[in-house]
């Protein structure tokens, strides 16, 4: 029970970083996220905790946009050894409001994550939200708080209850005028079980804009 347990929470986390859902932008850019998280299990002291770094790549034309990553993911459970994960996710956004002349932004999203090295069948997760987020223009740098409520579905994997499960996550963008930005947002799965799958992360990362 509890090795079943252990590989639900540990595919569950998927990519160890936050969704973002701050809207792809126009044309390329290209970031880097370091996650840090942590599962709630009832009782004091025995919280797991992950690390993760992310690679992705974002691609805006006009109201479409899509972005893909990979990420490596370092669990340290509350018992057993540390585990190790590889994962790839990928993320299909709209513009249903806003453009350039617009600071407020409207987004639909659908994304996917994937475990890597689980096995023929490895745990998947695809998710389905809508994210708002408000650009303020300032001398030098730009800022973008957003929040973005979603539905995850969890597939291949052993799950409390339905598989369909709420989560929010939220941040801030800061962007520069030579294409540097830097970011960092907030993750937290509010209906999830509390015993065994619920968990709160975060992620500090920069991306760079090719112009």
């Amino acid at each position: 029970m509890m090795g079943g347990a252990l590989a639900s929470r540990l595919a569950s986390q998927a990519t160890g970083v936050p969704v973002r859902n701050a809207g792809a932008g126009q044309g390329i850019s290209a970031g880097v996220d370091l996650g840090l998280g942590r599962i709630d299990r009832a009782g004091e002291g025995t919280d797991d905790v992950s690390r993760a770094v992310a690679g992705s790549a974002t691609l805006g034309f006009g109201p479409l946009g899509a972005s893909l990553g990979l990420s490596r993911t370092s669990i340290d459970p509350a018992t057993g050894p540390d585990r190790t994960r590889t994962a790839m996710f990928a993320t299909a956004e709209l513009t249903v409001f806003g453009g350039p002349l617009v600071p407020l932004r409207v987004v639909w999203q659908a994304g996917y994550a994937r475990q890597l090295d689980g096995g023929s069948k490895p745990p998947w997760r695809g998710s389905f939200g809508i994210g708002a987020g408000l650009t303020i223009p300032a001398a030098v740098v730009s800022i973008r708080p957003w929040i973005a409520p979603r539905v995850d579905y969890l597939a291949g994997q052993r799950v409390a209850g339905e598989r369909l499960k709420p989560s929010l996550s939220a941040g801030i963008d800061l962007g520069f005028l030579n294409g540097l930005g830097v970011r960092v947002a907030y993750d937290h799965r509010l209906g999830w079980d509390e015993a065994i799958e619920r968990a709160a992360g975060v992620s500090v990362g920069v991306r760079y804009h090719f112009r």
